[in-house]
């Protein structure tokens, strides 16, 4: 899973979901372009992304031990965290995702809709290979296909890749939802609905491994499979549509955005109390994460706001440093001890956007809360 069937019935139902009735060939053929690039490679190349030699088929992993297990002291001032490497998951994903929304709206805006579909067909191939199937445990946050084969000692991935897809699932529609009015926030938000649909399909996936390797799961398959091909399906039609309307000149104006929008491009593990093993918290629009020699919470944000408004909490910390990072450079610096609540302000909010905090010890908590985004 995903084979060309799966990819043609996903393609459907998002594309019927979007509302758009004739692309026959993007249904049939085009979905499977990736699958095909090297047996077609001249007829194909033209539409498929390549980074560094790369294609734009199954993308490299966010690197997390980046995120907490490579540090180094400087004597007599502090303990830094390297930066050893980019998330390379996020900067290929949205390079890729920006060459497709162009390519496809430009080919769109010029009366050449077939065009668009075969970029398009290769845009919904990759993003249905990341929410559906085995391709899931890849990606953002991922690993390779046959982590859980070494691990259990079956054959999970040939397994999972074996299970046909139930009949009732192949007429299922969503609603779909316009992601942006424009290119560069179209990029942002997408990466956003990659990371969220990966990782719910992900729990589906692993959820069938449990029931296959140990027969006990908290879903039976039917329901895990129809989690994966709704997630899918609902990441595959919002694409499409918000394409489509971006070209058409019809995109809904957002006038805010809330920070919970976006997914972060590099994010704190560990810390003391009961993040010591863990990764940040998100809760509604809150991000929360531990105290640590240093942490980061970095986002990539389009330069397309006015201004940014949130608080900082802090709680039970000691000494804390709150570097708030905007456009790649620190605009303001903040000393926290104790319980405290700071309101922050930022004026043409974008690019490498967040905090990094530094402390002497691992103690308390830091909140960046009720973000907001404003045109």
């Amino acid at each position: 899973m995903p084979n060309k069937y799966h990819h043609q019935i996903i393609t459907r139902q998002a594309l019927k979901s979007a509302g758009i009735t004739d692309a026959p060939l993007l249904v049939e053929e085009y979905s499977s372009f990736p699958d095909n690039f090297h047996r077609d490679y001249d007829n194909i190349a033209p539409y498929m992304f390549i980074m560094d030699k790369v294609e734009f088929h199954y993308p490299p992993h966010t690197p997390v031990d980046q995120f907490y297990r490579y540090w180094e002291h400087i004597p007599h001032q502090r303990t830094v965290m390297l930066d050893r490497e980019e998330n390379h998951n996020s900067t290929f994903a949205e390079a890729g995702f920006r060459f497709y929304f162009e390519h496809c709206i430009e080919a769109l805006q010029n009366g050449k809709r077939e065009e668009a579909w075969k970029f398009l067909g290769c845009l919904l191939h990759f993003l249905e290979d990341s929410a559906f199937g085995i391709h899931t445990l890849e990606g953002p946050d991922g690993t390779d296909i046959y982590v859980l084969d070494r691990m259990s000692g079956k054959q999970f991935a040939k397994y999972i890749c074996s299970i046909p897809l139930d009949d009732a699932l192949t007429e299922l529609e969503v609603v779909p939802q316009i992601l942006a009015s424009n290119i560069d926030e179209a990029v942002a938000r997408l990466y956003f609905r990659y990371v969220e649909a990966t990782a719910i399909s992900r729990q589906a996936a692993f959820d069938i491994a449990l029931e296959y390797i140990i027969g006990k799961s908290r879903h039976k398959l039917p329901e895990n499979q129809r989690t994966m091909f709704l997630s899918a399906v609902q990441l595959a039609a919002d694409t499409a549509a918000t394409i489509l309307a971006i070209a058409e000149n019809r995109a809904p104006e957002f006038s805010q955005r809330n920070l919970c929008d976006f997914a972060p491009f590099h994010y704190p593990i560990g810390g003391g109390g009961r993040f010591q093993l863990a990764r940040y918290e998100l809760n509604g629009n809150d991000f929360t994460f531990g105290v640590n020699l240093e942490a980061r919470l970095l986002f990539k944000i389009p330069a397309v706001y006015k201004c940014f408004s949130g608080r900082i909490i802090s709680s039970n910390v000691e000494n804390t440093t709150i570097e708030i990072i905007n456009n790649g450079n620190v605009c303001q610096t903040l000393q926290l001890n104790g319980d405290m609540d700071i309101p922050i302000e930022l004026h043409s909010p974008g690019g490498i956007f967040g905090l990094r905090s530094t402390a002497p010890s691992g103690k308390g908590e830091i909140t960046l809360a009720g973000g907001v985004f404003l045109r």
